[in-house]
């Protein structure tokens, strides 16, 4: 359903693709927006997820270059995520249920 539509699309443009599956493939609307019912969500991730790599490996950089150039961020310098822990809450193991 999906692929049939993007072949032949050039896969640097991420946004176009996005969009046409978003909105002309799926076309299924809620109150909040683009919900996303007649693909699926999970489906449309994937295919975009997938359209980025090969985004990438067009331009012969790295995902993450890519995705900081998609982003229009500099591309000199990256810097790591840092992860954050939730302490105060906990989960079920804290006695919350």
């Amino acid at each position: 359903l999906i692929a049939p539509k993007l072949v032949g699309m050039d896969v640097t443009d991420q946004a176009g693709i996005d969009k046409l599956m978003v909105e002309t493939l799926d076309g299924s609307r809620n109150e909040w927006g683009w919900s996303k019912a007649k693909l699926g969500a999970n489906a449309i991730l994937g295919v975009s997820m997938a359209i980025c790599r090969a985004g990438a490996a067009a331009n012969e950089t790295t995902l993450y270059e890519y995705i900081a150039h998609l982003a229009k961020k500099p591309t000199d310098k990256f810097c790591m995520p840092v992860p954050a822990f939730n302490v105060i809450n906990g989960g079920s193991h804290a006695g919350n249920r």
